[in-house]
């Protein structure tokens, strides 16, 4: 998710191109033309080429997580029902179930260490990148992690195969967490530094002396491993 900027006075509005590049969708701004990157923000071709769009924390999530975190949250609706229209089929259905086929045109798994289609919570800091694999957050779904100088938690909710990204910074000190753990219907984890309770997937403080503060959300971005290593061949492979 990206912010709309301003260019020459008009605010950008997108498309999708019908083009890919390294496996992946490219947009389109409908006033210059400029072709982007979907998964790096960044102009690709056109008159804009090397500009960068400001990415915007979302979450990526199953519905059920997202209600019982955000109760009062809006649903974006397009005119139509939620869920597929009846008889509808994914037409992507083969493709995520054939754990070979890697990409439209069979792209090979750049690195090994891996299965192609593994997911992964990527993480861009500055110029550091890092992947989260799910089989790795299963195990161990709350990280205290530092990237280029940045403190940061990831938490890990293996039911909805919901992955989050927060700094530690919070007033002027970085906290560190720890005791993940099922609290009701929710996932909770508690600071070291003042045993404030926090709602692991909204980032909020809910019980303690920090109660209502809210974690900053870093942009992240779920993916399949290949993909995310052609995109940035240099990412750390984060292992417990």
């Amino acid at each position: 998710m990206y912010a709309r900027p301003t260019v020459d006075g008009k605010l950008l509005s997108f498309g999708v191109s019908g083009k890919l590049w390294k496996d992946a969708l490219v947009m389109y701004d409908r006033e210059t033309g400029t072709l982007w990157s979907h998964v790096t923000g960044v102009a690709i071709q056109g008159k804009l080429s090397g500009m960068r769009l400001d990415p915007i924390p979302a979450l990526q999530t199953a519905w059920a997580e997202w209600k019982r975190t955000y109760p009062n949250g809006l649903v974006l609706s397009k005119g139509a029902g939620l869920g597929p229209p009846t008889g509808m089929r994914n037409v992507y259905e083969s493709y995520f179930k054939n754990e070979e086929q890697l990409g439209i045109f069979g792209t090979k798994n750049p690195d090994q260490r891996l299965p192609g289609k593994e997911y992964v919570v990527g993480l861009v800091v500055d110029r550091a990148t890092v992947a989260y694999p799910f089989r790795h957050l299963s195990r161990q779904p709350l990280v205290n992690d530092v990237i280029d100088g940045r403190p940061v938690v990831v938490t890990f909710s293996a039911g909805s195969a919901t992955g989050a990204v927060f700094s530690r910074a919070v007033g002027g000190r970085f906290l560190t967490f720890g005791g993940f753990h099922q609290e009701q219907d929710q996932l909770v984890m508690t600071d070291a530094e003042t045993a404030t309770t926090w709602h692991a997937v909204s980032g909020e403080a809910i019980r303690g002396p920090l109660r209502g503060t809210r974690l900053f959300r870093l942009p992240s971005t779920l993916s399949f491993w290949f993909a995310w290593k052609g995109f940035y061949p240099g990412t750390r492979l984060w292992e417990p």
